[in-house]
């Protein structure tokens, strides 16, 4: 029980330090809030003696996203939105062209190491258009073992997990030198600064709840409509119902102009970071040392290059490229953490509705690879 409590307590309060500490440190504002609790969770689920509870760090994992995304689509730009579908839906189908040829390319070079090489290759392509589940769901489909799917999953959280660093730290950066920058970029760091303004120097701590409230609103119709017609909480229709009632609400002008929604938001976005970190077992995931360890490896990072090479040839602007990435390689619900890393949150709708559609993709690519390699 004290370590269930204390598990509460950190997952919820080391949020609010770091939040206080980026205020007074440079250091903190440099390394990036979310950064920092990404390291720390690791740090602390590595920690030799302590043993954290998986299904609490679940639970805050679930909960810090299904609420994160309302409050920061309640504000949505909708009509720059609209402008940025195109190159968006282009970006991500080079993302997609570059998962395919690299999974194939893997399963030439691996397939005298790996058993069912072409299964693990159609289980790549499923996760890196869609998600976990859509590896897993390939899996079963073609009766591969489930040591396969823990090593391959295994895998996946480290190098996806090495990514999504550069993601949240110098990716922006880096890209900028290549690629040309956002267009129709919002001020976000006006809008983040008179949020903060509003909610923590005037302390109209009601707006925070006020936030709060209408996310739980949307969360808990999204989670019922998901019981009441499919009799089970799927999490793609979840996200859907949530992102499309999101929207829905950002058309209400008071709504749109809710203060608070953004910095709240940000506190939700900490939480998931520290039990996403959390949950990386670097002791379990030594198991993984194997062929099907730097098949994996060679597919992730192989995959990116190719699409960041693809958009570099195409010249796909940076902010576009970093979230169409983002869909692909990890779904919509690092979505939110990421557009929040490089200041956007213009293209987080677009964004979850690619990683949406990657959802419904992965399947038909993975198996359909899988069958034609085989």
């Amino acid at each position: 029980m004290v370590n269930l409590i204390s598990l509460i307590v950190f997952l919820l309060f080391t949020p609010f330090l770091v939040m206080w500490a980026e205020k007074r440190a440079r250091l903190v504002r440099w390394i990036s809030p979310i950064v920092i609790c990404y390291l720390v969770g690791i740090l602390i689920g590595n920690i030799p003696g302590i043993i954290l509870n998986r299904d609490v760090q679940e639970i805050a994992y679930m909960i810090s996203v299904v609420l994160a995304i309302p409050l920061l689509l309640f504000s949505a730009n909708l009509p720059l939105l609209f402008k940025q579908v195109r190159p968006a839906l282009f970006s991500f189908f080079l993302g997609i062209l570059g998962v395919v040829l690299v999974s194939t390319l893997a399963f030439l070079v691996f397939r005298d190491r790996i058993f069912d090489a072409h299964a693990a290759s159609g289980m790549m392509i499923g996760c890196y258009t869609g998600g976990t589940q859509n590896m897993s769901a390939i899996g079963i489909a073609l009766n591969v073992e489930e040591e396969v799917f823990v090593l391959l999953n295994s895998a996946d959280i480290v190098f996806s997990g090495i990514y999504l660093l550069f993601l949240l730290t110098a990716a922006h950066k880096i890209m900028g030198r290549v690629l040309p920058s956002y267009r129709q970029k919002l001020k976000i760091k006006e809008i983040e600064k008179e949020d903060e303004a509003e909610t923590v120097r005037q302390g109209k701590g009601v707006h925070v709840l006020a936030g709060l409230a209408l996310a739980l609103v949307v969360a808990g119709i999204s989670l019922g409509a998901s019981l009441l017609i499919f009799g089970e909480l799927l999490l793609p229709v979840v996200i859907l119902l949530i992102t499309t009632l999101g929207i829905g609400a950002s058309f209400f002008r008071k709504v749109r102009a809710l203060p608070s929604t953004f910095s709240t938001a940000n506190y939700m976005l900490l939480v998931f970071a520290l039990a996403v970190g959390s949950m990386a077992n670097f002791r379990e995931l030594l198991e993984a040392s194997s062929a099907l360890f730097w098949f994996c490896g060679f597919v992730v990072f192989g995959s990116i290059l190719a699409h960041y090479l693809l958009a570099i040839l195409f010249r796909v602007d940076r902010d576009t490229l970093i979230i169409t990435s983002t869909a692909a390689i990890f779904g919509p619900a690092f979505i939110g953490p990421v557009a929040n890393a490089i200041g956007n949150k213009d293209i987080i709708t677009i964004g979850i509705a690619l990683g949406l559609i990657g959802y419904a993709l992965g399947n038909y690519l993975g198996l359909g690879l899988a069958y034609i390699l085989n």
